[in-house]
């Protein structure tokens, strides 16, 4: 071996034991004497470790159950074990570098003081200066091999309730040619296990000089409770469990303008339940969620633009209530309806955002492709609503190609059942730019009883059953619906009255087609109203009010009422068009307990047809009624009329067939004092309206009509109404009115009813004042058919007398059921002065003395006549011899005086009397064919005239 080469072995080896004896004497006591001097003069801190070793041979640093402790107890960091392996590539490459940088059993607890200071706030130093370029130049660090292996990461704030504390455990990082020397790249992966048992991880590449990295960040089952922990204080709601998951491709640049993108990431957000600090409070009230998930996550900073294939939520479950307006989901997070409110209107909310600079950010660009919520469900209990818990499930909705700055409508669905009766389906596409889009509403079976409560504020009835379906197109403008086409169905309907609880109303179904409203150009169309079996009660009680008064809640008066204020919507009213309103198989039954004998009829098999009816139009509509009472009586009505124009105008006509009258017995008792047997009524009512004047034309027509038992009742019409029947009812058993009204429909004491109620009545006591006036006009007589006239002393029918007593015969053959008194009346003057002048002539003729001597006047005859006269004593002048003239006056004094001094029997004006009624009457059987029991002669009477006096009776 050469000198030379044994030369330097030899100081080689003197030089290797020199820096082994180096390390072993001089640096690793230095290190365990030194390390916790410099420790406690620069941090103020307490180190304390088993041991500190450097191995020469591999050139590892190796610390063992390391601890650092502050001045109060606290020890904020420490590990069992630290190796820092020097490389020998530091001789050759750029910088230092590390073969291996270990950390096991890493424990670091952060404690924030009661007093709200961090544990390591004295350690931070005042700003320096600058320091020069030279200087500041990072020396180039390269380790082939980092890994730090924690035990546990802790945090303590004992500002907190507890104090707070929570932990991540099983920290691991882990890198390979970790490098800060230009041109060079680091690989590695971080691993983390939170304090629920969640993973972070990292593996990627790190390029520090360059300023990049680009790799994969993975979270798996992140426990987010901690983090509700560290607030709950300050939080009104407990998070019961949620976690959270991600896979994140990133790539990052941040050497000159930061530069960051993702692509093709996920997030997942799962297993997630809220609720309420104090459940007796709110009860009921929770917020609980399966699954999010955000797939196919791409972000390009540089770009401001988010793309994301799919966000889908399952199983989302929200229960909660509302009362007095405020949902207990606003009270569970702390959120106040009427601070919201008040923010939103007040004015520097509605103060406009300045304009952007020009050299703004460009707005974010997202596009979310689609968008789901499925199998999802909401308990909520309202008072507004009955029942009073609500479940919707399942909630399914879908939405596609969201984009912002929206450039297209985006197509949506959603889908639910409530309460598992209701289904509702709302297909459609928006643009959440514009906000115009259309939806189509599907909606079946909607138990229209839900809405009672709501119903109940404003009626004293409630929906007992009924069901609301609704087919509808909705175009929607500036965020704001515009146009709506639409189709309504209600069936099984019925409303329930709250006082008696009968039922008011049924329908088996309500149906609405072709239902159009524009709201801009405010008009309404509907093609077809169709109407089918409606049933109604309207029953008038014994205090006389009626089931449907007092329906509607009345309101209290506002005391100072508002002035009405114009506005475009008042001055432009809607136009309503209506092609076809149609009624079938109706049915209403009518009741009336406050007469005296309670009434009740019934009006079915209702069909009814209105057409045409245009609010904006001068064109008539058409009414179509028919009907029928009691199942037999037929009731039609039939008008058009122009109820819309300025000049109103228009006919109707009511006609009523067969109507059984004694059903309406109760009104005959109340108003007309008896009760009704049997008979038929018919009408045919005829009105016309002509502007506000309205004329009528009624016909009414009862046949074979029996009056029954009397009635007290004070609002019986005050007149003989048999009398009145048996002159208006003809030999056929008919009454045959034609009654004209007419009024001002415009004038407030207007009212149909009574109006015709009055005609009525005037026509019955016209009749019953008058009746023979009556019954001339039905024979076309002039004469007095009341009274007719006798000759003095004869109860012999004259000329006169026959034609009169014939019409009556006439009339009274036209009202069977009239009969008739007849009362002979005699005149103690006139009468008197004849039956004794006849008596005297019977005498005279008794003495053969026969009418033509007696009107010649012939000697024996005068003889005769002065020697009666003679008989009687009369004093006077009768003896001289006379002229024929004297003679005469002579004779004709004396026939006075004879006549004067002539008795009659007794009785005789009475015989007059009844002689003449008897003559009136046989005329009438004998001649007139009246039924001898409807005449009767009246006796007793007094009538002091010559002729006989006609009474009427039924």
């Amino acid at each position: 071996m050469p000198l030379a080469l044994n030369t330097v072995i030899r100081w080689s080896l003197r030089f290797y034991l020199g820096y082994l004896l180096l390390c072993l004497l001089v640096l690793m006591p230095a290190l365990n004497i030194l390390a916790p001097r410099i420790v406690d003069s620069t941090l103020n801190r307490e180190l304390r470790s088993e041991l500190l070793l450097f191995n020469p041979f591999t050139l590892t640093l190796e610390a063992r159950d390391v601890t650092i402790v502050e001045s109060g107890g606290h020890e904020p960091l420490g590990f069992e074990s630290l190796r820092i392996n020097l490389s020998l590539e530091s001789l050759w490459n750029p910088g230092v570098v590390l073969d291996a940088f270990i950390i096991e059993a890493l424990d670091v607890h952060v404690l924030r003081g009661a007093d709200g200071v961090f544990h390591f706030a004295d350690l931070s130093s005042p700003p320096q200066e600058p320091e020069t370029e030279a200087s500041s130049a990072a020396i180039g660090l390269t380790i082939h091999k980092l890994l730090v292996e924690a035990h546990t990461l802790r945090f303590t704030d004992e500002t907190r309730a507890g104090p707070y504390t929570t932990a991540q455990s099983d920290f691991r990082v882990r890198t390979e040619n970790l490098t800060t020397v230009p041109d060079r790249q680091s690989n590695g992966d971080l691993v983390v296990t939170g304090d629920g048992g969640g993973t972070l991880r990292w593996r990627g590449l790190l390029e520090v000089h360059a300023g990049n990295s680009n790799g994969q960040i993975t979270l798996e089952d992140i426990d987010l409770t901690p983090l509700w922990r560290y607030e709950a204080e300050t939080l009104p709601f407990v998070v019961n469990g949620a976690k959270f998951s991600a896979v994140l491709n990133y790539q990052v640049d941040w050497n000159d303008e930061l530069q960051a993108t993702l692509s093709d990431s996920q997030l997942r957000f799962h297993d997630a339940s809220i609720s309420p600090n104090d459940t007796d409070a709110l009860p009921n009230t929770s917020v609980e969620l399966a699954e999010l998930g955000v797939t196919g996550i791409d972000v390009d900073l540089s770009k401001s633009a988010i793309a994301v294939t799919a966000l889908d939520l399952a199983g989302l479950r929200v229960s909660g209530f509302d009362e007095e307006g405020r949902p207990s989901l606003m009270a569970m997070f702390g959120l106040d309806p009427a601070s919201q409110n008040d923010q939103e209107q007040s004015p520097t909310t509605q103060q406009s955002a300045p304009d952007t600079p020009a050299d703004a950010q460009a707005p974010w660009q997202i596009n979310l492709e689609s968008f789901s919520l499925s199998e999802s469900e909401l308990l909520w209990r309202t008072a507004y609503l009955s029942p009073e818990v609500l479940s919707v499930s399942p909630i399914n909705v879908q939405a596609k190609q969201i984009k912002w700055p929206a450039q297209a409508n985006s197509p949506f669905s959603l889908k639910l059942a409530i309460n598992d009766v209701t289904r509702l389906g709302i297909t459609g596409d928006f643009n959440i730019a514009r906000g115009d889009g259309e939806a189509n509403v599907d909606l079946q079976q909607w138990p229209l009883p839900w809405l009672n409560p709501v119903l109940s504020e404003q009626a004293h009835a409630k929906f007992g059953r009924g069901d609301l379906s609704l087919q509808s197109n909705v175009q929607l403008l500036d965020f704001s619906p515009s146009k709506l086409r639409a189709g309504i169905k209600i069936e099984d309907y019925s409303t329930v009255l709250d006082a008696t609880g009968e039922e008011a109303f049924t329908f088996q179904t309500l149906q609405l087609d072709g239902i159009d409203v524009d709201l801009k150009a405010q008009a309404l169309i509907v093609d077809s109203i169709l109407l089918q079996r409606p049933s109604g009660s309207l029953h008038i009680r014994e205090d006389g009010t009626i089931n449907v008064n007092g329906i509607v809640r009345s309101t209290p008066d506002d005391p100072t009422p508002s002035e009405p204020q114009e506005s475009a919507e008042q001055s432009t009213p809607w136009r309503v068009q209506l092609a076809n309103i149609a009624l079938r198989e109706g049915r209403l039954d009518f009741a009336d307990a406050s007469l005296p004998l309670h009434f009740k009829t019934l009006i079915d098999g209702i069909e009814a047809d209105i057409k045409d009816v245009d609010t904006a139009s001068e064109k008539p509509l058409n009414l179509e009624f028919k009907g029928s009472v009691d199942g037999y009586a037929p009731v039609v009505i039939l008008g058009s009329g122009k109820p819309f124009a300025q000049q109103r105008d228009g006919e109707l006509r009511f006609t009523f067939r067969g109507m059984d009258i004694a059903t309406m017995s109760p009104y005959a008792g109340t108003y007309a004092g008896y009760t009704l047997d049997s008979g038929t009524l018919s009408l045919d009512l005829r009105y016309a309206l002509d502007g506000q004047s309205l004329e009528g034309d009624n016909r009414i027509v009862i046949s074979q009509m029996e009056l029954g038992e009397p009635v007290e009742s004070e609002l019986a019409i005050d007149a003989p109404l048999k009398l009145g029947i048996a002159l208006l009812t003809d030999s056929d058993g008919v009454i045959d009115l034609s009654v004209p009204i007419s009024g001002d429909v415009d004038s407030p004491d207007f009212s149909l009813g009574p109006i015709i109620g009055r005609a009525i009545t005037n026509i019955i006591v016209k009749a019953v004042t008058a009746p023979f006036s009556l019954l001339a006009g039905l024979v076309g007589s002039d004469d007095d058919l009341e009274n007719v006239a006798f000759k003095a002393g004869s109860s012999s029918l004259d000329a006169d007398a026959r034609r009169a007593i014939d019409a009556l015969g006439k009339a009274l053959a036209e009202r069977p059921q009239l009969s008739l008194q007849i009362a002979g009346g005699a005149d103690p003057v006139n009468d008197v002065s004849a039956l004794k002048e006849s008596r005297l002539r019977t005498q005279f003729s008794e003495q053969g003395f026969d009418e033509a001597m007696v009107e010649g006047q012939t000697g024996a005859f005068l003889e005769a006549l002065k020697a009666r006269y003679d008989a009687l004593g009369i004093q006077g002048d009768t003896g001289s011899n006379e002229d024929a003239v004297s003679k005469s006056i002579d004779a004709t004094m004396m026939w006075r005086a004879l006549v004067d001094n002539t008795a009659l029997p007794s009785g005789a004006l009475q015989d007059l009397a009844t002689s003449r009624a008897a003559a009136a009457k046989r005329e009438l059987v004998t001649i007139g064919g009246i039924d001898p029991a409807r005449v009767s002669i009246s006796f007793g009477t007094d009538l002091a005239k010559s002729g006989v006096q006609m009474i009427v009776d039924s």
